[in-house]
């Protein structure tokens, strides 16, 4: 449980870092939707690679968000979505991350 309230800080930390009310209330609400099937996540064993790959992602996106590389932010928040526990899930249900539309 403590894994997910640290990923969630720090994902709210960046998009809150952008002052996008409407952008900041639809991923505060997502969030709190998509909870239960992040604990249900937490079920899937990841290999300390994979935990190191989403740190090294994590950084790079920080990176960055620090030095205004917007284009950059965008592309490390794409693959880190594309590897992240809902896409294993959607796998694992038959479907490949380019199969689930993206909001």
């Amino acid at each position: 449980m403590v894994d997910l309230v640290a990923h969630r800080h720090f994902h709210a930390t960046v998009y809150r870092a952008s002052h996008n009310d409407l952008l900041i209330n639809t991923l505060d609400g997502l969030w709190d939707k998509a909870d239960r099937y992040r604990r249900l996540g937490l079920e899937v064993v990841r290999s300390q690679a994979e935990r190191d790959q989403k740190t090294h992602e994590n950084q790079a996106l920080v990176d960055c968000v620090v030095a205004g590389d917007t284009e950059g932010a965008a592309d490390i928040m794409r693959r880190h979505i594309d590897t992240s526990l809902g896409a294993k899930a959607a796998r694992r249900l038959g479907a490949t991350p380019a199969d689930v539309p993206r909001a």
